[in-house]
């Protein structure tokens, strides 16, 4: 039996930042443009090579204003699970991971509320789906 617990600092996997965001991406263009050009960079040959974010990476990021460290995988949204750190590469977090490197910082913002997050650890994987 899981026990509510209320989220503590930045790090709260029920966070809309951790959410699939795939309707709102569909509604904006620019945003959606970002996502698809940092998607196609991330699946090069040449991005692996470079230690970049990809689809199937475990990132550890840790939250400049309240120093806490989060680890997440991102996946394909049918994948997703917030509750077990896989987020989708469509959710505000993931999307902004897409593409960074060790000592990049990733930027998240949902309503007034701006994160900055800086990469500490880029492990790749594969992720194999039946896409």
């Amino acid at each position: 039996m899981r026990m509510f617990r209320p989220c503590k600092g930045s790090v709260c996997l029920g966070s809309p930042i951790f959410q699939n965001a795939g309707q709102r991406m569909l509604m904006d263009p620019i945003e959606l443009s970002i996502l698809l050009e940092r998607l196609e960079f991330s699946q090069k040959s040449s991005s692996r090579l470079l230690g970049r974010v990809t689809v199937g990476s475990s990132v550890t990021i840790k939250n400049r204003a309240t120093r806490e460290k989060v680890t997440v995988t991102l996946v394909p949204p049918e994948l997703a699970d917030p509750e077990e750190k896989m987020i989708s590469f469509i959710s505000p977090l993931g999307s902004a991971l897409l593409g960074l490197k060790l000592g990049d910082v990733a930027v998240t913002e949902f309503g007034r509320r701006t994160d900055k997050w800086d990469v500490i650890s880029v492990n790749q994987r594969k992720v194999i789906t039946d896409l």
